[in-house]
């Protein structure tokens, strides 16, 4: 493997420092090196380096602006930033998918951020030898959208691997409502950035999903376009985990049948995009999660029912754990062990709960609770 680096900072002690380290890499071709932000950026705007390491506090054109302007014209491009500055961590990891390194840079670990580049540098290229020799090639690999518990997306290619965090999350966002004016994107994807910079921004995002897109083959399957200040996502033959989820949740409560709520259930992988902390999730997240409860209940009500209180038990647990304060989950679980000749363990239950509720809310048990739990134990 052979990768072009090319390394921009307003320092010389700086570049000569990260050409040095660099040079020492596997795989590094060559080292180019630019004090000028300017001259650099019409350099990799026309040289298309693998890797860039950008320092982010430069006069005139800042490392942020640098980024901005290169990604929709050398997409391929992987970018670390190099800064002194901690507090532009946020910013630079929406700008790029790769790394943060703090100065002065550590040998050790740049060696990190360089394996983690030919990691992914690698990858296609493994996947694709996995396809010519395995027993299932490209071809038999099934386009699908997880959004619940982990976020992935995969194509006949394999796993799609995204540019950038915030093209990853845009994405999500897309797909989940489908479509959304420029206004009312900005103000819940991308909060933090005055309107026309937020705007300028916004699109080029969208230029880094639809490249994703179409390296992945997925342009003929997902169509993303833009008219009158509105973007909308249509989407054909893939096979979303939300929508599967809802649509199994919805026919396996109505008809009540238990095989059928353990299926849906089982289709509930975890929280919608848990690991993703912005303020537009938390509704969507509410929504699915609120079904999975619905479900659990029906399913842990109706196993009692059928005198099957041991699978019961399993669902009963998965309430309580979702919502650790709801009394009638506590009491029902607490029933359960009853039920099944666990009275240490209805106990222990009681006083854990009791224990919980009263370090959130700073009151008591209410006296019903105790009056059923004592009930239950007779």
């Amino acid at each position: 493997m052979s990768i072009s680096v090319m390394v921009i900072d307003d320092e010389w002690p700086a570049l000569d420092q990260m050409k040095r380290l660099l040079l020492q890499c596997e795989g590094v071709s060559s080292v180019l090196t630019y004090d000028n932000p300017r001259e650099a950026l019409a350099a990799a705007s026309e040289l298309k380096p693998d890797v860039l390491f950008l320092d982010i506090q430069m006069p005139e054109l800042s490392g942020l602006t640098f980024a901005e302007k290169l990604l929709p014209v050398s997409p391929d491009t992987d970018i670390v930033f190099v800064t002194a500055y901690r507090n532009y961590a946020v910013e630079a990891f929406d700008l790029s998918a790769m790394d943060y390194l703090l100065k002065p840079v550590d040998p050790s670990r740049l060696l990190k951020t360089w394996n983690k580049l030919l990691s992914k540098r690698l990858s296609p290229a493994a996947a694709g030898a996995a396809g010519a020799t395995g027993a299932t090639g490209a071809a038999g690999r099934t386009t699908a959208f997880r959004l619940l518990g982990d976020y992935e997306l995969t194509s006949p290619q394999g796993l799609v691997k995204w540019r950038t965090h915030k093209a990853q999350e845009l994405f999500a966002y897309l797909w989940i409502h489908r479509q959304g004016s420029v206004s009312v994107i900005l103000n819940d994807v991308f909060p933090q950035w005055n309107y026309e910079k937020g705007k300028q921004y916004l699109h080029t995002t969208v230029y880094q999903i639809r490249t994703t897109l179409k390296k992945a083959a997925l342009e003929d399957k997902i169509e993303l376009t833009f008219g009158r200040e509105n973007y909308r996502l249509e989407s054909r033959e893939i096979e979303g985990d939300i929508e599967k989820f809802q649509e199994a949740a919805a026919l396996a409560m109505q008809n009540s049948q238990l095989e059928e709520l353990q299926k849906a259930c089982a289709l509930y992988t975890g929280d919608l995009l848990q690991s993703l902390d912005s303020l537009w999730v938390y509704s969507a997240r509410d929504k699915y999660r609120r079904l999975y409860l619905k479900l659990l209940e029906q399913l842990t009500l109706g196993l009692v029912q059928a005198a099957r209180p041991h699978e019961a038990e399993d669902y009963a647990v998965r309430l309580t754990e979702l919502e650790p304060l709801e009394e009638s989950y506590a009491l029902r679980l607490i029933a359960i062990y009853y039920e099944t000749a666990k009275p240490l363990r209805a106990q222990r239950k009681f006083t854990q709960f009791s224990e919980s509720y009263i370090a959130e809310t700073g009151d008591a048990l209410p006296d019903w609770f105790v009056d059923e739990y004592r009930r239950l134990g007779k």
